[in-house]
């Protein structure tokens, strides 16, 4: 028995589709979600984000890619597809001085012929009901300094509804999140996280789960899910409770960005669930 998709879904969280950052791959070798960073200089290469460009290299590279590619394999290929794609561009000796400028993506992938799901990044993976997250330390401390922003601009008078319109505390956090472009795969540095770049990760920095031989149901998920549960719908009613409560994510669920007015969620979301 090969793969058999259960249910999958994309949802970008602007209204606009061709905006959505997170992408899925769905073939007979593997299964991925992969999810471009938000950008956060505002500048666009080609006319997309950073953040589209890596993820739609990282979906055209796993897509071509030999069912027995290993991790190694499978990141060194990544890699160079993005570097060839910097050189054709111009772009590498920018993105060497300005790090935050690199296109970078996460992404949670099942090799069926390894039968090993690979996170690299914080999308998710969830295993016959057990849940594994890959966060990063950073996250936490730039969502806790947003939280702690947003609750003194309510003292001082804002609205929820003033915060839907201009989110402050993501302005505030803004220099923080350049910043950590810098510890991107450096597994010496205290905040050093892995990402997809373009340029070298430490493979012990990559969480590797075994899925057992026997009939296994996985769930693959963005982190535009923050509570992932057992089927899309279930995530989906969760979701939705999240947005209604808290739709500035800084208090039941503290992030570095919430809602937008006008928006679907306060971030892109990809969700697939497979029987392997």
């Amino acid at each position: 028995m090969g793969i058999h998709l259960i249910e999958s879904f994309l949802q970008g969280k602007r209204p606009a589709p061709e905006l959505c950052e997170d992408m899925l791959v769905i073939n007979e070798d593997f299964v991925a979600v992969i999810d471009g960073a938000t950008n956060v200089s505002g500048r666009k290469i080609n006319g997309k984000s950073p953040g589209k460009l890596a993820a739609e290299i990282v979906k055209q590279t796993v897509e071509r890619m030999d069912k027995k590619v290993t991790l190694e394999g499978m990141i060194e290929q990544i890699n160079q597809s993005m570097q060839n794609f910097y050189q054709k561009q111009e772009l590498l000796e920018e993105i060497k001085r300005k790090k935050w400028l690199a296109p970078s993506a996460c992404m949670a992938i099942y090799s069926h012929y390894h039968r090993e799901v690979w996170q690299i990044g914080d999308c998710q993976a969830m295993i016959e009901g057990e849940l594994y997250k890959n966060e990063k330390h950073l996250d936490t401390i730039t969502a806790n300094a947003r939280s702690l922003y947003l609750e003194a601009e309510l003292k001082k008078g804002k609205t929820v509804d003033d915060l839907l319109v201009r989110d402050t505390g993501w302005e505030f956090i803004q220099p923080l999140i350049l910043q950590q472009y810098y510890m991107q795969n450096d597994p010496q540095n205290q905040y050093g996280y892995e990402v997809i770049n373009g340029f070298p990760i430490d493979l012990n920095m990559v969480q590797v789960t075994p899925v057992p031989a026997d009939m296994t149901e996985i769930i693959l998920a963005s982190d535009g899910y923050p509570f992932l549960r057992n089927n899309l719908s279930d995530s989906e009613v969760t979701l939705g409770k999240l947005l209604r409560e808290d739709p500035l994510c800084f208090r039941a669920y503290k992030a570095s960005k919430g809602l937008v007015k006008g928006n679907e969620s306060f971030d892109d979301r990809a969700y697939i669930r497979i029987r392997v």
